[in-house]
This record gives structure tokens, sequence and C-alpha cells, in this order.
């Protein structure tokens, strides 16, 4: 069997069982009331893990259903078939419970929500990245970095991070340049209109003229991306 590495986690909606013959679970908001931050939450889970090389088998996208089928805080691995790489994980929510929840608390119930359902279906060895994750989340919040590339020389060491919606729903990308001869350290940022626009904006990693120079990728999908930037993306060292 194919083993392929977490994309991506969603959240869905359904007062249904969650099975074939009944309709798909839903966008959140006709049941559930998400908070600003609730879609933001499971993409900082799901990237988290991603860098971790979380591996759920072949199956690299898992939905989470908030039910108010099941019993409160029941969770049952869904026999729906869709796609082989997607599997539907249904939880038992009380909607008035959590509709009445202030957005802070909303962020927090979601947040272990996710996590509670990770540990259940994850297996011992995956169980410590799922531990990772939540330290991670609990040391640094919103704030927290998810690892996309390093480039190591033997004279420096660029590490290139970036963060889902850290402040504003705003996402950034972070640069951490390691001067090895010198020892000195520079971070630089730049905000990004997406945290998926990071794997087009970076394809390769240069230092010229004291300038750290990051160049994108030359693929259709990266053209659509990169027009809403200035590219490359430069900065001057110090």
């Amino acid at each position: 069997m194919t083993q392929r590495i977490l994309k991506d986690i969603r959240l869905y909606e359904s007062k249904t069982e969650n099975i074939a013959g009944q309709p798909l679970p839903a966008e959140l908001g006709g049941i559930i009331k998400p908070s600003e931050q609730t879609f933001f939450i499971a993409k900082r889970i799901a990237r988290k893990l991603n860098e971790l090389n979380y591996s759920y088998g072949e199956i690299d996208h898992i939905y989470i259903n908030l039910s108010t089928f099941l019993k409160v805080e029941e969770i049952k691995i869904s026999n729906r078939d869709i796609d082989k790489r997607i599997k539907y994980i249904d939880f038992g929510i009380a909607e008035s419970h959590f509709n009445a929840l202030r957005e802070e608390d909303k962020d927090t119930f979601i947040e272990s929500l996710i996590l509670t359902v990770m540990r259940y279906i994850s297996d011992k060895n995956n169980l410590e990245f799922i531990t990772q994750t939540a330290l991670a989340l609990v040391t640094h919040g919103r704030k927290m970095k998810i690892h996309f590339k390093t480039k190591e020389t033997k004279t420096y060491q660029i590490a290139i991070y970036y963060q889902i919606a850290p402040e504003n729903n705003q996402s950034k990308a972070i640069i951490e340049y390691h001067d090895k001869k010198s020892n000195a350290k520079q971070t630089k940022q730049f905000a990004l209109k997406d945290y998926e626009d990071i794997y087009s904006l970076v394809d390769t990693i240069t230092i010229k003229d004291q300038k750290l120079i990051l160049k994108p990728k030359k693929s259709y999908m990266a053209q659509l991306v990169t027009q809403n930037y200035e590219t490359p993306v430069e900065f001057e060292l110090i």
C-alpha cells in the first residue's frame, strides 16, 4: 500500500449518518458557527504534521465531520468511500453548546477536537508527531512556524518557514540566515496572500552580491501565484 504524507485536514458538518446514500457533509456554517480562526487552525495542524512526515497510509486528506447524529465526543471512522486519498472521521458535537462559546473558546475547542481525532486514528509510530504538534501549539499558538525548505553550504545556512495567519489572518514567510564564517544571524520576512503561495514563490535559493534571492517555480500554477508578488523575492544582507 502506498504511504502518503498528510496534506490537509478539513472540517465539515452534518445532521445525518455519514454513509453512502446520505448527503455529503457540508461546509461549516449551516449547523456549526465557526470562528474566524477555525479554518486556519485545521491548516496549521495539517501542515505541521506534513512537516513531520505524518502518514495515515495512502490517505492524505482527513475530513473531520462535526456530527450532531453521533453522541457528543463520540468518534467514528466513516466507511463512506469517495476517494482512496480521503477519509471522513466523524466527531459527535452539540451544536447549541459550541455555538454559544466565545470566539477564543471555539478556537480552543476546535484545536483540541482535531488533536483528539488525530490521536484516535494514529498508531504508536505516529502518536509522537501529534505530541510534537500539540507542544508547538501550546508554546507558540498562532505563531507556530512550519518548516518549508533549507539550503546549506560550507559558508551559510538558510532556513525558510511560514506561519499561517499569526496576526490579523495574514500569513507570512520567515527566512533565517546564518553566516557560518562570522556566526552572524539575520531574519527576514514577507507577507503571503495565502500560505500555500510559498510553494510557488520559492524554488531556488541563492546569494549574490550580498543579496539573498528567492526565485519562483516556472510552472503554469506558479505563474498564476507570482503575478501577485514582485519576483524574485530579494533581501539585502547586512
